[in-house]
């Protein structure tokens, strides 16, 4: 699940969001009062998505932005007029006052493209072995089973989330059963 930081000053602000979240059961990692705190705690956590408004009382917003670079999504919430020099970069603003309906929403598609990016980074380089293992259980699938190379994969990788289980063992077993019957 995302790491989700709010770096609001404004406390009036940070109770609402705070109370818009609590009603949407989303949560908070924690709350932040400065850039710094920021910065530091997405680092910690590798990642996350940063609810801020465009100015800290510590740096501007966007130097927030250029230095955390790909780690962390922002939603930057401010008065209008305010949210125009994100416009050029890649972030996702939200004009105040704010609905609870607009903040959750936005929060859950953010919270779906870094769960994404997290798994794109923790994906794993399988070994010569393990790939052959894998490779030689799909022809057996795409023989016995008259299936694409794709459906035979995807079947694959179906039962070994079904079964919770590496697909190297998932081959395995079904290398077994072939070479069995």
């Amino acid at each position: 699940m995302a790491g989700i930081l709010v770096a609001i000053a404004n406390e009036k602000l940070q109770n609402s969001i705070r109370t818009i979240l609590e009603h949407s059961s989303i949560e908070v990692r924690g709350y932040c009062r400065s850039g710094d705190e920021v910065i530091r705690n997405i680092k910690l956590m590798g990642g996350g998505i940063v609810i801020a408004q465009s100015r800290m009382p510590d740096m501007q917003t966007i130097e927030l932005v250029e230095e955390l670079g790909d780690l962390a999504y922002f939603l930057i919430l401010d008065r209008q007029y305010n949210l125009y020099e994100f416009s050029d970069c890649d972030v996702f603003t939200l004009p105040v006052p704010i609905r609870g309906g607009e903040l959750s929403g936005s929060l859950r598609i953010l919270m779906q493209m870094d769960e994404r990016r997290s798994l794109n980074r923790t994906v794993k380089v399988r070994s010569e072995g393990d790939q052959k293992l894998i490779t030689d259980a799909k022809e057996m699938i795409m023989e016995k089973s008259d299936m694409t190379e794709e459906q035979a994969y995807r079947f694959l990788q179906k039962r070994s989330m079904e079964t919770s289980t590496p697909m190297t063992e998932v081959a395995k077993m079904i290398l077994n059963a072939f070479s069995i019957g």
